[in-house]
């Protein structure tokens, strides 16, 4: 009945459906869902269920789930909630799979947890996925399928929305329709007690029905599968997201005023996950209408076609706003463009075709824009003239944008209300947006979304392999801080945790006496600072930080001084048994031409670690931005977060734009790495970081901790992302002796990556491709290369020969949407092949597929491949005939 393949059939394309709860009472949720089932023409069986009625609207009404006699895939549960759970103990009796709860929980908050807990317990058990409470139900118009309780009917379509409100779910669908905007599903999600964003994007990214999906966020509850899958489905079709909730957060801020806006880390997220975002009902309907056009441009420069100055140069001023490139007119368009201008008019984007053009000059000037190579879009722009008819020129724009392969949006000013102008633009796939703001705003999404695929294309520079931390000594650290119950590191525990990562901090040394302190300093050298270190003391009064800093001390005798002036100033804010402080002696680095930045870490409570980057001291009061970064970052990231900052121009400006920029970028990476590694940090404030010609090196430290928390294992659950799995860096010997380097692969390895396969023999990537290949692709390398550790793994295994690293095998499992099972493949290089080479990466990779907590690997062979073949079934795996492919057999290892 329907082309979606998703363990999520059942809820978003059932074959049958039944209704508990349907009712003839006017205004009644069972009566609302009921119209709406048959109204929308479900192709399926569709069956009411309540006990009080025999018929309803001539249809036969069963008393319960059992009673139907015939499996359900899809129970919609309009009963009282104390109902719901008898539901659905009769829904496993007859094959339900999937439940709609479209009643709402019990009013009082206890109640309405312990209703939760025992609703989903049952669900569990009974292995019914569940979709609310409180939903608006599902609508898929390729079936007719309109279960909701909504008022408006959806057109057929290509676009999905994925929403928290019902009630948003009905604007659109209201605003959509007599735009001639449809939809091939609409789910909103309810209270999401199961099935929430996560799973609902992986099954629309794989469905053929869909080309684009619009997303309403308020909250989101698993941010590691939400990012996940939308960095899954960003890389296959344009998603736009619109979240509710800014001025909420404002109100009720965290108690952290250092720490990055709630919002501020959403739209990083975004950002990391290739997203586009709205900030408004109006962009996201405009966003809607531009999708559902069908037709999405290759790049993002625009060319502006007016009959009126002052709209083009509006247009132009919006792009410039949004950045939106105007195109550059190649020299054969301009040449077209003056054969149909009147003479004297000057040929540039925008192009202004006067107002005293014609149907047909305004018609050709679209279509001359249309036929540049340079030009990946035209906005047509008409102001109504008494020479010319806005239809008529409405009708001559359309007939060209139907036969163009390029998007053309319209913006007829003073034609708003007017359907037959709209009628005319749209019946050629143009959409009236009437102002040029809102036309060009449209176009920008699409243009960010174009944008973001060509940078996940881009294959990024190699770069050395990441050091591992001294971990050891990080728990060491940990350990300390929690026997002495200190929520904030020492600033002795904090130098030793950032050198444990490489960070770059100054030389010091701790001193518990003046004696301590005065063979510190020599052995470091003079001039140094000394520093009291209270941290994690509570003294009875706030200590001015001047107060706990003697800088530029040249001798003993200055050191001696600045010890007995700390201790006198700072002891009478504590009470004499409070007082423990020790002291660190610094060997501060001179660096006259520093600038100064901060970098800060702080845990959000919904994705976890994020990192900031701006300005610090007096320059932070001048300009307070502030870039938030989700780790974990690559170069790439960092390099081009820090490069688009104003401070990172301010920085380059007060050096006249000789400052290498490179030492904060592996500041970035290594407090990243921190960040991955050690949940139990909770923020980090690394202010000031100095920057000169010299270098960069940290110079103020305060760490705060959760000393309850401990060493990241398990997948990195406090991460929003799955970092780089540095765990898995090994060196391994195979059976001759041979030491290869495996590690999992990383965007970095795309000069390798496509090396390796270029160097197969031709059947060699046959058997592993299965079609002749040559080389691969932009899009298959970055593909192979960029890859989600949350969902899938690819290990390589490198051999150094004469210092030129090169792969010699790839094995890889791709996780299935059914989180139990993945797809596997691996190749070894046709020299190193009858070396154990497979062997070692293939049980590598099962143990991590166990560890991952899959239930099964899976894999297509080729009939032909025997050696492959008996490889697997040497590990473990079972083959079988293809029932669908005659010259594949499938290969299956059960993970136990």
């Amino acid at each position: 009945m329907t082309s979606l393949q998703h363990y999520l059939r059942p809820l978003l394309a059932p074959a049958s459906v039944a209704l508990v709860g349907a009712s003839d009472k006017p205004a009644s949720l069972g009566r609302i869902v009921y119209e709406n089932l048959l109204e929308g023409g479900f192709k399926g069986e569709l069956h009411p269920v309540n006990p009080n009625h025999r018929r309803l609207f001539g249809r036969r009404c069963f008393a319960s789930l059992a009673a139907i006699g015939k499996p359900v895939e899809l129970a919609l549960i309009a009963v009282p909630c104390a109902a719901v759970t008898g539901v659905l103990d009769d829904g496993a009796r007859c094959g339900v799979k999937a439940a709609v709860i479209l009643s709402a929980p019990p009013p009082d908050d206890g109640d309405a947890r312990r209703w939760q807990r025992e609703i989903l317990a049952t669900a569990r058990k009974r292995h019914i996925r569940l979709l609310g409470p409180h939903a608006f139900g599902v609508i898929r118009t390729d079936i007719g399928l309109n279960a909701t309780m909504g008022t408006g009917l959806a057109l057929p379509g290509r676009l999905a929305l994925i929403a928290q409100s019902g009630a948003v779910c009905t604007a659109m669908i209201n605003f959509a329709s007599p735009n001639g905007i449809g939809f091939s599903t609409v789910v909103a999600i309810g209270g999401g007690y199961d099935i929430g964003f996560g799973e609902l994007l992986d099954a629309l990214v794989n469905d053929p029905q869909t080309d684009g999906i619009l997303l309403y966020v308020e909250k989101v509850s698993d941010a590691r599968r939400f990012l996940s899958a939308l960095r899954a489905a960003a890389r296959i079709k344009p998603v736009v997201v619109l979240r509710a909730g800014r001025s909420y957060e404002l109100q009720h801020g965290g108690i952290d005023a250092e720490a990055p806006l709630p919002d501020a880390v959403f739209d990083a997220a975004m950002r990391r996950a290739g997203t586009v975002r709205a900030r408004s009902y109006a962009q996201l309907f405009a966003a809607a209408r531009i999708l559902s056009m069908g037709k999405l441009p290759r790049g993002d420069h625009l060319a502006i076609v007016t009959n009126g100055h002052g709209p083009g140069t509006m247009a132009a001023d919006s792009a410039a706003d949004r950045g939106v490139p105007l195109a550059a007119l190649t020299p054969e368009t301009e040449k077209a463009l003056a054969a149909l201008l009147p003479a004297g008019v000057a040929v540039r984007n925008p192009i202004n075709v006067r107002g005293d053009a014609t149907p047909e000059r305004m018609a050709a000037a679209v279509s001359a824009a249309l036929a540049d190579p340079q030009v990946d879009a035209v906005l047509a722009l008409h102001v109504q003239r008494p020479a010319t008819g806005a239809t008529d020129v409405a009708r001559a724009v359309a007939t060209v944008a139907r036969a163009a392969a390029k998007p053309v949006l319209g913006a007829w000013l003073g034609a708003v209300g007017r359907r037959e102008v709209r009628d005319a633009l749209e019946s050629g796939g143009v959409p009236d947006f009437y102002t040029p703001e809102h036309a060009v705003e449209a176009f920008s999404f699409i243009a960010a979304y174009r944008r973001n695929q060509q940078w996940l294309l881009e294959v990024p520079a190699p770069q050395p392999e990441p050091e591992p931390p001294d971990t050891t000594e990080a728990e060491r650290v940990r350990d300390e801080a929690a026997a002495a119950n200190h929520t904030v590191l020492t600033d002795w525990q904090a130098q030793r945790l950032l050198r444990a990562f490489g960070l770059p901090v100054e030389p010091a040394e701790r001193a518990d006496t003046l004696k301590e302190g005065l063979a510190a300093a020599r052995r470091l050298g003079y001039p140094v600072t000394l520093k009291l270190d209270i941290s994690g003391l509570r003294p009875r009064e706030p200590v001015p930080p001047d107060a706990l800093v003697r800088a530029n001390l040249r001798n003993g005798r200055a050191l001696t001084k600045a010890y007995g002036d700390l201790l006198e100033n700072v002891q009478p804010h504590f009470r004499p048994d409070d007082f423990s402080a020790h002291a660190l002696v610094v060997k501060a680095r001179p660096m006259p031409d520093a600038r100064e930045v901060a970098i800060g870490v702080h845990t959000d409570a919904v994705f976890g670690p994020v990192i900031t980057f701006g300005n610090s001291g007096a320059a932070a009061l001048i300009d307070s931005e502030r870039t938030v970064l989700l780790p974990p970052l690559n170069h790439r990231l960092a390099t081009g977060l820090i490069s688009g900052s104003r401070t990172a121009a301010a920085l380059r400006a007060s050096r006249d734009a000789t400052l290498d920029l490179e030492p904060l970028v592996h500041i970035l990476l290594q407090v990243s790495s921190l960040a991955c590694a050690l949940p139990w940090v909770s923020s980090i404030a690394l202010d000031p970081v100095r920057v000169g010609d010299a270098g960069a090196v940290i110079a103020g430290t305060r760490i705060r901790i959760d000393p309850k928390r401990k060493f990241a294992t398990g997948g990195y659950r406090h991460m929003a992302i799955h970092p780089y799995p540095i765990e898995l860096v090994a060196d391994v010997a195979l059976r001759d002796g041979t030491v290869l380097h495996v590690r999992p692969i990383m965007p970095e390895d795309a000069a390798l990556e496509r090396e390796f396969v270029h160097g197969l023999s031709e059947q060699t990537r046959y058997f592993r491709f299965f079609y002749r290949l040559h080389e691969l692709t932009p899009a298959m390398l970055a593909r192979f290369t960029q890859v989600d550790y949350d969902r899938e793994l690819a290990l390589v295994a490198i051999s150094d020969n004469a210092g030129v690293p090169a792969f010699v095998g790839v094995a890889r499992y791709i996780g299935n949407p059914d989180q139990e099972s993945a797809e596997f493949a691996v190749v070894v290089a046709d020299a190193w092949q009858n070396r154990g080479v497979a062997r070692m990466l293939m049980e590598r990779l099962i143990d991590c597929a166990k560890k991952r907590g899959l239930k099964r690997l899976e894999g297509a062979v080729l009939r032909a491949n025997t050696n492959m073949i008996r490889f697997v079934e040497g590990l473990g795996f079972v083959a079988h005939d293809d029932p669908d492919e005659p010259e594949q057999v499938n290969t299956v290892l059960e993970l136990g």
